[in-house]
């Protein structure tokens, strides 16, 4: 839903860049440009406002039910099969960085620094999608989803993690055993 969103916002930046190159007058054309970049940075907060009430009402949620869980995630430190009961919620409602099973495979994968870098750089976020027994999390850096963006596919049929991590344009992916997802390469094409 946020990716839809994000692709709606961009979608007007380029129609209002292509509308205004074909005024006449520079500063009518820039005047515009910024009435319209100020709109869509309004549209965005409001979003993101919503995005954080949501948010706020899920942690109290998440939190009670973080210590039951916590008791399983520790039994099994590599399981993430818990991961499939989190179809259509957020990653930071559900304290999925919180998750020991799940931080202990993504460091292995990708390093503590790039470990540290997702997790206080992952700001704006989706809900998290379980389907055809793979789980997919996707999330950007606030204000700077285009060049600064992240997805975390686990392929349960494999046991497999696999990581896109684009930091200011840049694109690296990591996957436990050298394969390709099938995700992170549509990821990769769309980025």
């Amino acid at each position: 839903m946020r990716h839809f969103h994000l692709t709606i916002l961009i979608s007007i930046l380029l129609t209002t860049l292509t509308s205004g190159s074909q005024t006449n007058k520079s500063d009518n054309k820039e005047k515009a440009l910024i009435e319209k970049e100020n709109k869509l940075l309004k549209r965005e907060n409001k979003f993101l406002k919503k995005e954080q009430e949501l948010n706020q009402k899920s942690s109290k949620t998440a939190t009670d039910n973080s210590i039951v869980k916590q008791q399983h995630d520790n039994s099994n430190s590599n399981n993430l099969d818990f991961l499939k009961k989190l179809d259509g919620k957020y990653p930071y409602a559900v304290g999925l960085f919180n998750k020991s099973a799940f931080t202990q495979r993504l460091k292995k994968l990708i390093g503590n620094s790039r470990y540290r870098f997702l997790k206080k750089t992952w700001a704006v976020q989706v809900p998290m999608n379980v389907d055809n027994n793979t789980f997919v999390a996707i999330g950007c850096q606030a204000h700077n989803c285009d060049a600064t963006n992240f997805i975390i596919v686990v392929d349960f049929s494999k046991n497999l993690m696999y990581v896109g991590i684009k930091e200011e344009d840049e694109i690296k992916t990591y996957s436990e055993d050298g394969s390709y997802s099938p995700e992170v390469n549509e990821w990769v094409n769309g980025n």
